[in-house]
């Protein structure tokens, strides 16, 4: 059970949710990119990291430092910051001529930083990259180079109360990605969820605050886009966009999900906790406080509809092309990407390894090792796709928009086409050209 005097990774994530969705948006406006002697960098030759880290993540964190030190004799100083100040401390450290060395970002928001100069290209990249999974790998990596390390990743499944899936009669749950329920199997399986008390419901999906990005999975799932093929523009009246306006509506419209469960509601994770829902999407991060939950619960597989997809969730390490120790920086991210480093990472944080060559099974999971292998082949269904659109410049801006907007297309009264239309005519409005 995680330490309730602890920061969990939840608690970080939902304090800064509002936060992150538009903290890196200050990225597009310029930075000074200052000169080598302008970093944060330390008088005794330490690194400096700004990271925000749950309290399973800031001694996994502290124990790469401390490795690294051991080998190199270089010292890297954590600067601990809640989730929602990350952004924020790394933002004023580039306007003040004064940077980290490096810090933890989502991927979400690596390009707005790459794309203003922010981030130092990785010098070892082509010997790195073939131990990477493709679709992390292009997160950091453009045209002009690879700009950070895949550090780990996340992604969400559907998890269950035990109890409720009885009650239901669900039978066996889907045990593969390729067997997950269809949309209208999933449908018909939250319709026979008996609600436990009048103001409980089947279902809460996660895609709240800085998480409304997880609703482009109903888009991949129908074959649809939110982005042209070229990432310039919005990718208008697109069917599959509209089914998944439809059948994620209808969920709110069938009283499957309650209406403080949409974009601007409360999280998921916690709807689940205190049993307002029976089944949620939940992150594999989420297993340490979903285990102190005082019931149990399972898992299973995201729907599926023309294909089976996945939202990227997880961080990169990128380094400052501004530091002064730029080289000691990009060694000490090589060296967290490394695969018995990231292995230790991932154990010790119940997340999911980026390389090839870290076997998740090989890991020793100290929370739900018998859910992490379903996780393990969730991830495999995260597409470039959708990676690809939601790694543009310009996506925390995007991301804005889609939490505002969807709460319109749940709760509002267009027909679908036009909530459609309207969401992605704000998504247009803070687009920019890669």
């Amino acid at each position: 059970m995680a330490n309730p005097h602890l920061p969990t990774r939840r608690r970080l994530l939902t304090a800064g949710a509002a936060a992150a969705a538009t903290g890196a948006l200050s990225a597009c406006g310029g930075f000074s990119t200052g000169g080598p002697d302008d970093s944060q960098s330390s008088d005794d030759g330490s690194l400096t990291m700004i990271t925000w880290a749950s309290d399973t993540e800031a001694p996994a964190f502290q124990a790469l430092a401390d490795a690294f030190r051991e080998q190199t004799g270089t010292r890297v100083e954590l600067q601990v910051v809640p989730y929602s100040e990350v952004l924020t401390a790394v933002d004023t450290g580039l306007r003040t001529d004064s940077p980290p060395d490096l810090f933890r970002v989502s991927y979400t928001d690596v390009a707005a930083y790459r794309a203003q100069g922010v981030l130092a290209d990785l010098p070892d990249a082509a010997d790195l990259e073939p131990a990477f999974l493709p679709a992390f790998w292009s997160a950091v990596t453009d045209d002009d180079g690879t700009f950070g390390v895949p550090h780990h990743t996340d992604t969400s499944m559907v998890v269950l109360n035990t109890a409720a899936v009885a009650s239901a009669g669900l039978g066996p749950l889907p045990a593969t990605v390729a067997d997950a329920w269809t949309w209208e199997e999933f449908a018909d399986a939250l319709g026979r969820i008996r609600p436990s008390r009048a103001d409980s419901y089947a279902f809460a999906a996660n895609w709240q605050n800085a998480g409304a990005y997880r609703w482009l999975n109903f888009v991949d799932q129908a074959g649809g886009r939110l982005l042209s093929q070229d990432l310039t523009s919005v990718a208008t009246d697109d069917p599959g966009a509209l089914a998944a306006v439809t059948f994620t509506r209808d969920l709110f419209r069938r009283q499957l999900t309650p209406q403080n469960a949409s974009a601007r509601g409360q999280a998921a994770s916690d709807l689940f906790l205190n049993q307002t829902v029976a089944t949620a999407f939940a992150g594999d991060f989420l297993l340490a406080e979903l285990d102190g939950g005082g019931f149990e619960y399972t898992a299973t597989f995201l729907p599926r509809d023309v294909n089976a997809s996945a939202d990227l969730g997880g961080n990169a390490l990128v380094a400052v092309e501004a530091s002064a120790r730029k080289e000691q920086a990009l060694e000490f991210i090589s060296f967290c990407a490394q695969a018995e480093q990231m292995g230790a990472f991932c154990a010790a944080a119940t997340v999911l390894p980026t390389r090839r060559d870290v076997d998740p099974a090989s890991l020793r999971y100290a929370v739900r090792p018998d859910l992490m292998p379903l996780y393990v082949e969730q991830a495999t269904a995260i597409r470039e796709p959708l990676v690809q659109q939601v790694v543009v410049p310009s996506f925390s801006a995007v991301n804005a928009q889609l939490r505002d907007r969807l709460d319109e297309v749940f709760l509002g009264d267009d027909d679908d086409a036009t909530a459609l239309r309207r969401l992605t005519d704000g998504v247009a409005s803070v687009l920019t050209t890669p």
